[in-house]
């Protein structure tokens, strides 16, 4: 199901190489999120990963061979718990200066649309779940921060607090393509690749540029910050 998916990472990557002048390893590192999709991130798939792009390296420009490889590896990927996840959310931990990133990602297996209105109420759970073990275990917390593309939906934007929902506005720094910020507007809901955004991304491919390469994708990834108490006084 997902062969369209790293199909399209892989002519990104490709393109990628020739804008900026850097080998298609470092295109695949710097503007795919293959390595999430492995369930290598980290130093626990450090070795992993490295390995995976040495099989890239080795099968040079045959874009088959590295198609097969990416859902070979795909199917052997590690299994990855995190007490951190809770349902289609979880979070990173706060960092230095308090900041906790908050993530979406779908459950596999999922029905129906996570986001659809009769499923308002099971995300108002899980980010209550979610923010009831923050407060317990993450007490330098101050605040709460989101990248992603979903922050351009409505359906997304009304889970939050009002005050973070309203913060939601165009990135001041350059984006990053090794996660699901920007990529996940390719998929739907059952992990499938939209087709209308799949060819808007390769109608842009040729004007990509080397310094902006997230600007081939329809839908820009916006930011939302907003301080931790508002979420503990709607969620806990």
């Amino acid at each position: 199901m997902l062969e369209d998916y790293f199909s399209l990472q892989l002519k990104l990557a490709a393109r990628y190489s020739i804008a900026a002048d850097v080998p298609f390893c470092a295109a695949i590192e710097h503007c795919t999120n293959l390595r999430r999709r492995l369930n290598l991130w980290g130093p626990a798939g450090a070795s992993r990963w490295t390995a995976f792009l040495a099989e890239v390296r080795r099968l040079g420009q045959d874009d088959a061979a590295a198609l097969s490889l990416c859902i070979a590896w795909h199917e052997a990927r590690p299994h990855q718990e995190t007490s951190r996840s809770f349902g289609c959310f979880s979070f990173d931990p706060p960092d230095s200066a308090g900041t906790l990133r908050l993530h979406f990602m779908p459950s596999e297996g999922t029905q129906t649309s996570p986001l659809a209105s009769p499923n308002v109420d099971a995300r108002v759970r899980e980010l209550r779940a979610l923010f009831l073990h923050v407060r317990r275990t993450e007490g330098t917390a101050a605040c709460v921060r989101g990248i992603s593309w979903l922050y351009n939906l409505e359906a997304y934007r009304r889970l939050f607090p009002p005050s973070y929902s309203a913060s939601v506005r165009t990135p001041w720094f350059p984006l990053h393509l090794n996660g699901s910020s920007t990529w996940g507007q390719v998929l739907n809901w059952r992990q499938e690749v939209k087709p209308t955004v799949r060819d808007a991304v390769l109608a842009r491919l040729p004007t990509m540029k080397r310094d902006a390469p997230w600007e081939v994708f329809p839908c820009k990834a916006l930011v939302a910050t907003g301080r931790i108490d508002a979420f503990y006084e709607l969620f806990t």
